[in-house]
């Protein structure tokens, strides 16, 4: 069995992920079909493919390395004096079938998928309360200009009722002192 971070162009945050998703080994990635390492985050096409790829060039069994016997091992008789110890024996443990990798890589994808879109859906609802934060904010920025705006406006037409006071008063000084003026002659 081969781990999940010794195949190339995995890493320390894609192997947490993979393992998250109860992928371990690159048998088990081999057994995979390519697209299916796409709903891993930042899994693209190109990545997805040269890892599985990769995970079946190191599931592939290799032949078993023969090592020689000893010269010393070939003469020497073992001594019958000692009675031989049975050794406990180490199991092998069992190879997953085939259609269980599969359903397990299966069950993986969909795990990781259901993770990406719990994912994306929680950025989507901070980004929506930041939006609404926003919004209420430049609202209560509106109504303070709308306010100021008014008061303004009500100053400057307070200004303009005075000017226009002011004119009609000149205006009436004008005429009535013209009109003294002619009744004067």
């Amino acid at each position: 069995m081969t781990a999940v971070q010794k195949i190339k162009g995995v890493g320390p945050a894609l192997a947490k992920a993979l393992e998250e998703a109860g992928l371990t080994t690159a048998e088990q990635i081999a057994a995979l079909d390519a697209d299916a390492l796409k709903a891993f985050p930042s899994i693209g096409v190109r990545r997805s493919l040269s890892i599985h790829a990769e995970a079946r060039r190191l599931a592939r069994p290799r032949p078993a390395a023969t090592k020689p016997i000893p010269a010393a091992a070939k003469t020497e008789k073992p001594a019958a004096s000692k009675p031989a110890k049975a050794k406990p024996s180490k199991a092998k443990p069992t190879e997953p079938k085939p259609a269980d990798v599969k359903l397990n890589a299966a069950l993986a994808v969909a795990e990781a998928a259901r993770f990406a879109a719990e994912e994306k859906a929680a950025k989507a609802k901070a980004k929506a309360k930041k939006a609404k934060r926003k919004a209420a904010v430049l609202s209560e920025e509106f109504a303070q200009a709308k306010v100021k705006a008014k008061a303004k406006a009500k100053k400057e037409k307070a200004k303009a009722k005075k000017a226009i006071e002011k004119e009609r008063a000149k205006a009436k000084a004008i005429l009535d002192s013209k009109k003294r003026k002619k009744s004067k002659k």
